[in-house]
């Protein structure tokens, strides 16, 4: 398949599609087109050695569907927690396969969005919630979003949720 003489439509098509064969979707892992490597990083079927690949890429969109991809291995999530870019951040906070772990490492993360996809994911335990609750209002100024987040898991403990309705009533 000559995939350089291929139109940019072409090579989307067959960057997300999961039945392409891997050999195909390695060589589009090296296209020069931010729309299809970003289909690529989100093709669950994309390999490994690809995703590795793209989650270095040096645009932050393709890093970041790297992130959302619930295919990716754990090790290229545990590298993308630690990215420059928050939306990076957000989307491995917000993939529902980021294991408790990795998401510890963003509770106290800088930017209120990727805390609010912390409290969000449904793998977040309920000590990882309490720990980013004991943060969030740790802060002068507590996120509303991440408040509301967290007393809308369902794996919160109830005790956590009578201090949030005592303490922030009036942002649920």
């Amino acid at each position: 398949m000559d995939i350089k003489n291929m139109d940019y439509d072409e090579k989307y098509d067959l960057a997300k599609n999961p039945n392409t064969p891997e050999d195909v979707l390695r060589e589009l892992a090296k296209d020069e087109d931010d729309g299809v490597k970003g289909q690529l990083a989100m093709n669950p079927s994309t390999p490994e050695d690809a995703l590795r690949d793209l989650a270095k890429d040096e645009s932050w969109g393709v890093r970041r569907q790297v992130a959302e991809n619930p295919s990716t291995p754990l090790d290229i999530l545990r590298d993308l927690v630690t990215d420059d870019d928050w939306n990076v951040r957000y989307w491995v906070a917000k993939n529902p396969s980021t294991p408790d772990d990795i998401l510890r490492n963003l509770t106290k993360d800088d930017y209120w969005e990727v805390r609010e996809s912390v409290a969000w994911n449904p793998k977040a335990s309920s000590t990882l919630l309490v720990a980013l609750f004991e943060y969030e209002k740790s802060l002068r100024k507590p996120s509303k979003y991440v408040i509301k987040a967290l007393y809308a898991n369902e794996n919160l403990p109830t005790f956590a949720k009578r201090v949030i309705e005592t303490l922030f009533g009036e942002m649920l």
